[in-house]
């Protein structure tokens, strides 16, 4: 039976733009990787691990997911469950969603135009 996911992580999946750019935006500076989300106090703070950390980690669970994901369309999100373990979930566009990279290049336009 897989256990629900904790409320920290569902609140960050349903703001699906956020966590969309913040991926998409990993991939493009660091490659492939993971959204680590992790609570703090009231909110969650998202960090991007890329591959090469994982590698060090000797983590082939989730440097498997990082080979296999299309970063296009999906995101990887990493977070503690409520039992201390670790979970990785693999994460695609809900149908009529926008992509991450859609969500990111619209996010990084609308910064060139604010400038």
């Amino acid at each position: 039976m897989i256990k629900p996911i904790p409320l920290y992580v569902d609140e960050v999946l349903r703001e699906w733009d956020t966590i969309a750019c913040i991926a998409y935006a990993g991939y493009e500076r660091k490659g492939p990787g993971v959204v680590a989300i992790m609570p703090d106090g009231n909110s969650s703070v998202l960090l991007y691990g890329e591959r090469d950390f994982f590698v060090k980690q000797a983590n082939t669970t989730v440097l498997r997911m990082i080979d296999e994901y299309d970063p296009d369309q999906e995101f990887l999100a990493l977070f503690d469950t409520d039992d201390g373990n670790t979970r990785t979930l693999r994460i695609s566009t809900p149908e009529g969603g926008r992509r991450p990279k859609r969500v990111w290049f619209f996010e990084m336009l609308r910064r060139v135009n604010r400038e």
